[in-house]
Formats: C-alpha cells, structure tokens, sequence
C-alpha cells in the first residue's frame, strides 16, 4: 500500500490531531513563518493545508485526493499530483517546501530530482522533518514499529541525514532551524524556533537550488 492512499484514508483524523493539539502546531507554525518564504511557492505534500498559510505557497500538490478536498475547503489552490510528477514547466518557482513529508517518499530523489527542475535558478528548498534521533522520533519510530496506521510506511531520518541527501541532489543547506525541545507527554506551551538542531522534535533545512 503506497503511504498516500494511507493519508487519503485518515484525512479528517490526521487535520483533527493537529486541531487537539494547538500547542505543537503553533510552535511548528511560528518556525515555519520565521523562514519568511517569498515569491511563487509550492507545498509538495500539501496535504489538509494545515500549514500553507504560514507558508505563503502559492499552491499545493498531493496525490491524497481526500486531503486535497480539505485543504481547498480552506481557500488553498490545490492539485492532485505526486512529487515524481510536478506538473510545472522548469524553473518556474522562487520557492518550495515539504513539511513532514520526506519521510514518507518511497523515491525521495526523483522528487528532490523534480523539485530541482521546478524551481528557479538560486531557488530555495525547504524541507521540514521529524528527526528520527529525537525524543519525538523516538516516539515516531516506536509507533512505527507498533504497526501506527501512518508511521508504518515512514522512513525517519536525521538531520544529518536528511542534509546529506539534499546537497546530494544539487542543493546547498544554508540554515537549519528547529523546534519542540519539550519532549513527548510535557508539552506546555509553544516554543519559539530556535537556529540549529539538537534535540528538537521538529526541524526544517533550507537551501538553495546550488547547480
């Protein structure tokens, strides 16, 4: 099963989840906002558009046409398309970003491939994972091992990691920020982001289209 169709299935409870729990959603928002994204953007794994206003993307795609359904209830210019398939022309976009979405790509470098393509010369790409050697990754990798109905088909990685491969792909990290220090079963109140990784649950990488 292609972990889409997963999303497709759960996605009233997965825009739900982040309705019950305000705290963690503010806090990744407020990181996201921080990264003052301009121009002509795109979310690729759009989703339910939880975060595409603190984004400013343009538009969003995702194969889950049930995720779309709701992200275009809110007002988000959405297309149904995979990340393999972008249907852009090249170099049309200032900007683009992935927000918890690298993790569940079973070929993350034909979408980093493509992102590539889409995005103009000096273009930037942010991409917003769950660090898989965090206190919240742990939990994440825990569930995923419990046979989670979303976490099952996730492949976490770490910062390190997730950097590697994007320079791989013709990109240069710039600036790493992150967020939700308070681990699992104490959060309390929203973080504000903080430059750097450590021990953070939630971490976007920004770089820029190198080559």
């Amino acid at each position: 099963m292609l972990s889409w169709k997963a999303f497709d299935t759960y996605a009233k409870e997965y825009d739900a989840w982040y309705k019950e729990n305000k705290e963690i959603l503010e806090s990744e928002c407020k990181l996201i906002k921080s990264l003052d994204l301009k121009g002509f953007g795109i979310d690729i794994g759009v989703g339910t558009g939880i975060f595409a206003p603190f984004s400013n993307v343009s538009i969003g795609i995702d194969p889950a046409i049930n995720m779309l359904k709701i992200a275009k209830s809110k007002g988000i210019e959405v297309i149904r398309a995979s990340g393999e398939f972008v249907p852009f022309r090249e170099k049309v976009f200032d900007f683009a970003i992935m927000i918890a979405t690298l993790c569940f790509l079973e070929r993350p470098r034909e979408v980093l491939k493509e992102i590539h393509r889409i995005l103009k010369d000096n273009g930037i790409f942010v991409a917003c994972i769950l660090p898989r050697n965090s206190k919240w990754g742990k939990l994440y990798e825990k569930k995923k091992l419990e046979g989670h109905r979303l976490y099952k088909f996730a492949h976490f990685y770490t910062v390190e990691e997730a950097c590697s491969l994007i320079n791989e792909m013709g990109f240069k990290v710039v600036m790493i920020r992150s967020t939700l220090r308070q681990p699992p079963g104490a959060f309390l109140h929203v973080e504000e982001p903080e430059d750097g990784f450590k021990d953070h649950g939630f971490s976007c990488i920004k770089a820029i289209k190198s080559k």
